[in-house]
């Protein structure tokens, strides 16, 4: 835990507002395992639509960019998983809540758009779960209906699970095949949402009963390594054309991917120093070896608060986290991607185990910690040390410091008691955070999409142009002849930037 500063801090050098979201998904326990039996507690109701247009209603009122959901297919299955062939165990999970049961947020987004207006939504979609052409209708329809709202938060899936539901062998692909699945994958989404349609396909000519203008739509034809689709995309152009691509993965080929096709790149990382390292090498990656503008990415990292309106309050409520603290739920939590961390003593130095993987997550816990000896016990007592605490003026120095050191544009405010921490955000931090330009007092563009609020640019619905998407979309005017060479030439000078 933080403790508060003697005086406020020095203002930092950003001169923009900051990025903010919800970071919630459609479960008991997301990040915060035991919290749910808090009496304060409301996530049970997680399966009512009428509770997530209230948090959407409350983003908005707080002028938040948007609602960020993590998601996944399977079950956070590592704990406990001895002599089940795989990270396959659901009864730790069944018992912690922990990202288990859960429901599909895409299904609620409609609740969610026709009852507000500016905030947006970045759902997680793996590139394991659904073909792309059914994926780009999915998502095209989404954007319709928001009006523009949309973020794709593309990931690839770590879960052992995920790939035992869902690869035809039940296994998860080995990591590296997953991304380069991923990059043809995103291929195909943007070839079905831009090449397929002209912008100006559908005519709606009633006079001469036309609907859509065939020689404005064409078959991609797509034939790769993974997926052969021929088209056209069975959706008209939306608002976005393509959403908001939101990306995530920290390996790598993840890095190379977020370069590549990331505008909002979310890191997860234990210290401000960290963050800054991986902020600075994705920008030099996507000059270097994409061409890109660093500025047109932005960079988001995961953070919690807990808030009061004086210091002894706050440190009260944090204080309280220990009550529902589930430490098996947290060994699930972590050990979801095939970490059984059932297999060691409580005091056990971790970093000194037979268990390579094992050995790599305590070098890592270390670094946010170091001198200290990572065990079991040591993780569960410190789990929450991460968040941000105090009054809103201490939080807000606490935030205006991790920015100045670590260079980012933003953070993905996740829950712990749920939904008394994002009410706390709203009603007590935001003022705090506007007073200092932090946070913004008005959406930049009322009633404007999700990539005109993160550029803050009137107009700017579309992809950047130094963006790999840009260059694929078919724009009005333009026969079908000419766009057949335009994006031929393209798609092969294209083919150097293979992930």
């Amino acid at each position: 835990m933080t403790e508060p500063q003697s005086k406020k801090l020095k203002k930092t050098k950003r001169t923009e507002p900051l990025i903010l979201n919800f970071f919630q998904a459609l479960t008991p326990v997301l990040h915060a395992p035991g919290q749910w039996r808090n009496p304060r507690d409301q996530s049970r109701d997680y399966t009512k639509p009428e509770y997530w247009i209230k948090i959407a209603q409350l983003a908005e009122k707080g002028k938040l960019h948007g609602i960020f959901f993590g998601d996944s297919l399977a079950i956070y299955g590592g704990y406990k998983s001895q002599g089940l062939g795989g990270a396959y165990n659901y009864e730790e999970a069944a018992k912690s809540g922990n990202n288990f049961p859960k429901n599909d947020p895409t299904a609620y987004i409609s609740a969610l758009a026709i009852t507000t207006k500016n905030v947006s939504f970045g759902i997680t979609c793996s590139t394991l779960t659904e073909h792309p052409y059914h994926f780009a209708r999915r998502y095209s329809t989404l954007d319709h209906i928001t009006g523009g709202r949309m973020g794709w938060n593309v990931v690839t899936s770590f879960l052992p699970s995920a790939g035992r539901q869902l690869s035809p062998d039940n296994k998860l692909p080995e990591k590296d095949l997953r991304y380069e699945k991923a990059d043809e994958y995103l291929q195909v989404f943007y070839e079905l949402l831009l090449s397929s349609w002209r912008d100006d396909g559908v005519v709606f000519d009633r006079e001469n009963g036309v609907f859509s203008d065939p020689e404005a739509i064409r078959e991609i034809n797509f034939d790769g390594k993974f997926f052969k689709v021929p088209g056209p995309q069975i959706s008209e152009p939306s608002p976005q054309r393509i959403p908001l691509i939101i990306q995530a993965g920290s390996s790598p080929k993840g890095q190379r991917l977020g370069a590549k096709h990331g505008e909002l790149i979310f890191l997860g990382s234990p210290t401000p120093e960290e963050t800054k390292k991986k902020i600075e090498f994705t920008k030099k990656l996507a000059k270097e070896e994409f061409g890109r503008n660093p500025d047109n990415l932005k960079f988001v990292t995961i953070a919690s608060a807990v808030l009061g309106r004086t210091h002894e309050e706050a440190v009260t409520k944090y204080k309280e986290l220990d009550l529902y603290k589930d430490a098996e739920g947290i060994y699930t939590q972590l050990g979801g991607g095939g970490f059984d961390f059932s297999k060691f003593d409580d005091d056990e130095d971790l970093s000194k185990v037979d268990d390579p993987s094992i050995k790599g997550f305590a070098a890592s816990y270390a670094t946010k910690y170091p001198g200290e000896i990572i065990t079991k016990k040591f993780i569960v007592d410190n789990y929450h040390t991460g968040a941000f605490v105090g009054t809103p003026q201490e939080v807000a120095d606490q935030i205006e410091d991790y920015v100045e050191r670590s260079g980012v544009d933003g953070f993905n405010f996740t829950n712990i008691v749920f939904p008394e921490n994002f009410e706390d955000l709203v009603e007590l931090l935001i003022p705090e955070l506007q007073e200092r330009g932090l946070a913004q007092k008005e959406y930049a563009v009322d009633g404007g999409t999700y990539r005109e609020q993160v550029y803050r640019q009137k107009g700017h619905t579309f992809v950047p142009e130094d963006h790999y998407a840009y260059d694929l979309r078919w724009k009005a005017g333009v026969s079908k002849e000419e766009f057949e060479e335009h994006v031929a030439k393209v798609k092969k000078e294209q083919e150097k930037y293979a992930i």
